[in-house]
């Protein structure tokens, strides 16, 4: 086990809530009484021990609350002194805030008292850069713009900064600003220091993965260093400042989910382990969960510190586009779109952090799925923060999807999608369950070819043994008016086993004029393990 360190305790689930405060969703005017039923709930009587709140919607630039900080702005203030509010989302967050803080209700203060009265602790959260507040030329268009930005083009990364990664990547990271100048660190270090002067909370932390991109290309090695030391000076004022309290702050940081991407941001987490300048470390992805994720890495350099290690599992996958099927979500890009993690999902991903070793969990952006997915994840809690009670649950695992949307810190290269040809295509899927201890009721594989047709004759083995369709095209039967078709395979007769287990495919036969025009292509595989008396999905 290893050392308590200043938190002296290990949260189950942290739940992060990026609204600042401000009740977006819901029309104004919000009472304190429903900001509240809003925030919480849900979440009484669950696992979730922490509860992280950003200090401003989408914050970077602006803050929830009346701030005395150079160049960070109050919301409700820009609203008042007509500031371009963008979009009637941005109408709703603004004036939210301003009825709320015209009754003499401190938003925050208020969500506080209400999260230790339930037993969690509280902390707040600072965006490191943003982009929600600048359209694609960079010019500020939302309420959650400020001063500071606009007047200030000279700590851009700006477009020649970023050349050298991908163009779609410049189009974004162009407008973020750049950490090298320590007038940009100083304002968010400022912005810790006032957070948590200002309120009683249990710690601050800093979000590095919305949006990550902090230095100009190519320098971000050599500027390590004075992250490194923004790091250490936060550490400092925290200590400071718990000093005088009376009790510990904690410091976390929400990074990428591998070691390697976050020195790639020039974020030199070993280092900040090392030096015990944090308290909690957050393994995260940008926007879509990584369903093949390993924190291993993690969870070896925390040994033997006080270090907490809690990954952050995100609302949503990215799945293979299906217009098989109605009801897409709202975000989607030419050849995948985004769908909610799924019940068994969630549990395969879960089980998979706490058998690598995982302290915890964090949740990111959950209490927006039922806005943006319509679904709500929140009956999946009481399972997930116990890592005994996912035994026995149903869960589907699914292989990832590439994808560049941060290549400069975040995996690219994966298995899927894949075009299947003569010579096999090998796969790996590794599942955390141990049929030992709790027997499934049902055992299925799923793929989703992209161009099949009834002429292709596929062979499928899993770890060696031949599988069988169980939906196989038929001829003369009416062929769908989509592009992508879904082939089941029953497990019951070629059991996957704990650990990794390799699927294998090949086209032995298909329509040779055809095929040498447009392949087959395997875009989504998922491994789906059903037990008797687990909760529905």
């Amino acid at each position: 086990m290893n050392p308590p360190g200043r938190l002296g305790k290990t949260y189950r689930l942290i739940w992060c809530d990026d609204s600042g405060a401000s009740a977006g969703h819901h029309h104004p005017p919000v009472s304190p009484e429903k900001l509240l039923q809003i925030t919480f709930a849900g979440l009484a009587d669950t696992p979730v021990d922490a509860f992280v709140a950003t200090v401003g919607p989408c914050a970077g630039y602006t803050l929830s609350y009346p701030t005395q900080v150079p160049g960070m702005e109050f919301i409700v203030d820009r609203l008042e002194n007509g500031a371009l509010i963008g979009e009637s989302g941005q109408w709703r967050m603004g004036e939210n805030l301003r009825h709320l803080w015209a009754q003499g209700c401190d938003p925050f203060a208020v969500q506080l008292q209400r999260a230790h009265q339930l037993g969690m602790d509280y902390w707040l959260q600072l965006r490191l850069n943003d982009w929600h507040h600048v359209d694609s030329q960079g010019q500020t268009y939302r309420l959650i713009g400020s001063q500071f930005y606009e007047n200030n083009p000279q700590y851009l990364l700006g477009k020649e900064g970023v050349q050298g990664w991908p163009p779609r990547l410049q189009d974004s990271m162009a407008w973020f600003q750049d950490f090298a100048h320590q007038t940009v660190r100083d304002i968010r270090l400022a912005v810790a220091i006032e957070a948590s002067q200002r309120y009683d909370i249990d710690g601050f932390e800093y979000d590095f993965m919305r949006c990550p991109g902090y230095f100009k290309f190519g320098q971000e090695r050599a500027n390590a260093p004075l992250m490194t030391q923004f790091i250490r000076a936060t550490r400092d004022a925290l200590d400071t400042i718990g000093t005088q309290r009376g009790r510990p702050i904690g410091l976390s940081v929400r990074v990428p989910n591998t070691v390697a991407g976050a020195r790639r941001l020039g974020l030199d987490v070993p280092e900040w382990i090392a030096e015990d300048l944090v308290d909690i470390v957050v393994p995260s992805t940008f926007f879509a969960a990584d369903t093949q994720e390993d924190i291993t890495e993690w969870t070896e350099l925390a040994q033997a510190t006080s270090v907490r290690i809690n990954p952050a599992m995100e609302e949503a996958y990215r799945a293979g586009y299906t217009d098989a099927e109605p009801g897409l979500p709202y975000y989607q890009l030419p050849d995948s779109v985004m769908r909610p993690l799924t019940r068994p999902m969630i549990h395969a991903i879960a089980a998979r952090h706490w058998n690598q070793g995982a302290d915890g969990l964090y949740l990111f952006n959950w209490a927006n799925t039922p806005v943006s997915y319509h679904c709500d994840h929140r009956p999946t809690l009481a399972d997930i923060g116990e890592p005994q009670r996912l035994v026995g649950r149903d869960k589907t695992y699914v292989l990832m999807r590439s994808s560049d949307s941060f290549p400069n810190c975040l995996p690219t290269d994966r298995s899927l999608p894949a075009h299947l040809g003569a010579e096999p295509l090998r796969l790996a899927i590794a599942i955390e369950d141990d049929f030992d201890a709790a027997t499934p009721q049902h055992l299925e594989l799923r793929l989703l070819l992209r161009e099949l047709t009834v002429a292709d004759q596929l062979e499928v083995r899993l770890n060696g043994d031949l599988l069988i369709c169980t939906n196989p095209l038929n001829p003369e039967a009416t062929a769908a008016a989509v592009k992508t078709t879904w082939q089941h395979y029953d497990l019951a007769h070629a059991k996957p086993h704990q650990g990794v287990n390799e699927l294998s495919l090949r086209l032995v036969h298909g329509p040779e004029a055809f095929r040498s025009q447009v392949p087959l292509e395997l875009t989504d595989v998922e491994l789906d393990i059903t037990y008797p008396d687990s909760p529905t999905p």
